[in-house]
């Protein structure tokens, strides 16, 4: 237990250094455009992203919210592992701004289903549209997020619902921003 309460104060830490170090970096790089490229950002910003990429969009959703949540509890096996960490960080990278990538709360699944002794997945994922651009999108998400015990019983299983903002990054859409109903996480890992 004591370990636990080390790695998660650890990780903790870690994540408010690296948020801080993040926000005075991109408060530097802020500079004011050029008179005579505000017309031209406008009209590039006011353009709807394609159908395809759209699509894409929804698909990128449902893949991500089912590898994020995707956490196999097996017994006698130590959940809150730095390798464990890394190799999920690993694994969402490809879906991740970089900015987000160093944000992202990767180790919350695990902290979840470690406190609740369960494995976790999400089911019913469902994904819409709700606002577009041609270099970002916001998209509308829902879910069931299921805990399972040993046997591969339901045990419990908490709705969640959010929005994914989706800029361009590298030639691709990668996510910015995931902001979903928390407290059901955090009445779980705050709980004595």
């Amino acid at each position: 237990m004591r370990k636990l309460n080390y790695f998660i104060g650890t990780v903790t830490l870690m994540s408010v250094v690296m948020m801080g170090c993040n926000e005075s970096q991109k408060n530097e790089s802020i500079q004011e455009p050029a008179p005579s490229s505000n017309s031209q950002l406008s009209i590039l910003t006011n353009q709807k992203a394609s159908a395809q990429e759209e699509q894409q969009a929804l698909e990128m959703t449902l893949e991500y919210k089912t590898v994020e949540f995707a956490v196999d509890n097996k017994e006698g096996e130590e959940l809150l592992t730095v390798e464990k960490m890394l190799a999920k960080k690993e694994i969402l990278k490809p879906f991740l701004t970089e900015r987000n990538l160093e944000r992202s709360s990767i180790g919350l699944p695990f902290q979840v289903a470690d406190r609740e002794d369960a494995s976790l997945h999400a089911e019913d994922i469902k994904a819409k549209i709700k606002e577009s651009k041609n270099d970002w999108m916001l998209v509308e998400y829902t879910l069931h997020l299921v805990f399972t015990n040993d046997d591969g019983e339901e045990t419990k299983t908490i709705p969640l619902e959010g929005e994914i903002t989706f800029l361009q990054e590298q030639g691709g859409w990668r996510i910015q921003d995931d902001t979903y109903n928390m407290k059901a996480f955090m009445d779980i890992v705050n709980k004595l």
